[in-house]
């Protein structure tokens, strides 16, 4: 067997060019700016543009068990609806860096932290 090693490039936005497109959803509480460095993390990115780009689901589904496994491990309590929000306007500024596309349609679920989810698809 050979041993192969796939290397994936990614943007990491900055708190700035979130905060600059998004001036209703700053990060401006210590939540927030956990939640912001779980979401950017360069494996999370990653992660969530394989799932976008193989099964096409929101980006939101490897987010969400990241924020639950730090919500079950006591390091931050539960979102509110605008920390909610606040995880969208996120998860769509590391989209867009990355080369993608909101769709304007959602994808919706029964369970877990979030109802619905913005779906992407990769900019022309």
């Amino acid at each position: 067997m050979n041993e192969t090693i796939v290397t994936r490039t990614v943007i990491q936005p900055e708190i700035s060019d979130h905060e600059e497109k998004y001036s209703k959803f700053l990060c401006n509480t210590p939540k927030k700016t956990f939640l912001f460095n779980l979401i950017t993390q360069a494996e999370s990115i990653s992660n969530a543009l394989v799932v976008a780009e193989e099964t096409g689901s929101s980006p939101i589904v490897v987010f969400e068990t990241l924020i639950s496994d730090a919500i079950n491990s006591g390091e931050i309590e539960e979102l509110d609806s605008h920390e909610k929000q606040f995880v969208g306007t996120v998860a769509c500024t590391v989209m867009e860096a990355n080369g993608w596309q909101k769709t304007n349609k959602k994808q919706r679920f029964s369970v877990g932290i979030f109802r619905s989810a913005e779906l992407y698809e990769l900019a022309a």
